[in-house]
């Protein structure tokens, strides 16, 4: 069995990290604000893109012959609104940029940037530094500008938050996995319950990364449940819910189901050696009707099954003779479907 991955780090790290925090911060009050031409910024080659969009593109007008004509159209077309609010408003918050000779390379603000320059204007404010930072207060400080951001996607902030962990690794010498919760929280500024859930989403499966990388699951909790359950059909039908529309208490419904799974699967006794081999399975008996309910909507809500939900429509659940009755209805039908 695959050994559990354990997030921790030693006790020097922790110490290391409220320095990076606080130098990061600091960092941010050094910064000066002007307004910049346009044309004299540029891309940092160095850092990851979300958009392939190009200054080019907007200056010279989208080449049809390029093959990344289409997605390059779709693009432009998502940052319309924007450039027109920035026609009528100008940039509320400025980018953030460092001097790179001649030029201002882009730290953060990529979106404002091309909005900017689809919106005809010929300047943008800007937070300048004098010179590149490193990579670690480079990826904080991008997180800073887009934390309050309501358009980015939990994608996009998994992006940034994978750039800050690697960076931190880097910068100590570190494992990226090593990193706990709270010393997430501590270096982001966020609550442990929020750096937990990312950190459960960072260790997600490849299907629900891919689910969130489509948008298809949009919420940093719902998307943390269900990369904590261990069961593939439960999985798979806590997806189909959160894809549905189902609340963040229902799919924590549906998760219990894979906690009593788990807990059945590791209770379950030996199997006896002695005596005369068993020919009956004992299903046993509870006083606990919703430990009953339970049951039954889990077989029902096997895909083959679900056709006999409407038997169960008017049970009266607070009848024990009602539900005995069910119950052995139930357990005969499924017998007789094996049996077919």
């Amino acid at each position: 069995m695959a050994k559990k991955k354990v997030f921790q780090i030693s006790n020097a790290l922790t110490e290391g990290l409220e320095e990076t925090v606080s130098a990061a911060h600091n960092y941010t009050g050094e910064l000066r604000v002007e307004a910049i031409p346009l044309r004299k910024m540029e891309l940092d080659p160095e850092n990851p893109r979300d958009l392939i969009l190009t200054f080019e593109d907007l200056y010279n007008g989208l080449d049809k012959d390029d093959k990344n004509y289409l997605r390059k159209a779709e693009e432009k077309a998502t940052l319309i609104t924007l450039s027109n609010s920035i026609k009528e408003q100008g940039i509320i918050n400025p980018v953030l940029v460092y001097k790179h000779g001649d030029k201002y390379r882009l730290i953060a603000g990529e979106r404002r940037t091309l909005a900017s320059i689809l919106a005809g204007k010929s300047e943008v404010q800007a937070k300048i530094l004098d010179t590149k930072p490193e990579e670690l207060k480079i990826s904080l400080l991008q997180w800073m500008e887009n934390v309050e951001r309501r358009d980015l996607s939990l994608w996009e902030r998994l992006k940034n938050l994978e750039k800050i962990l690697s960076a931190f690794a880097a910068d100590k010498g570190m494992e990226f996995n090593r990193v706990s919760p709270t010393d997430l929280g501590r270096l982001l500024g966020c609550s442990l319950p929020h750096a937990m859930n990312f950190i459960a989403v960072l260790n997600a499966d490849d299907k629900v990364k891919a689910l969130i990388q489509s948008n298809k699951l949009k919420n940093l909790e719902k998307a943390a449940l269900i990369s904590t359950i261990k069961s593939d059909g439960i999985k798979q039908n806590a997806i189909d819910a959160c894809i549905a529309g189902a609340t963040l208490k229902k799919l924590k419904s549906i998760s219990t189901q894979d906690k009593i799974q788990k807990q059945t699967t590791t209770q379950l006794p030996a199997p006896s050696t002695r005596g005369r081999q068993a020919t009956l399975v004992n299903l046993g008996t509870t006083k606990k009707i919703h430990v009953v309910r339970l049951i039954i909507d889990s077989v029902l809500g096997h895909e083959k099954l679900t056709h006999l939900k409407k038997h169960f429509t008017d049970l009266n659940w607070a009848d024990y003779k009602s539900i005995n009755h069910a119950f052995k209805q139930l357990l005969k039908t499924l017998e007789q479907i094996e049996a077919e």
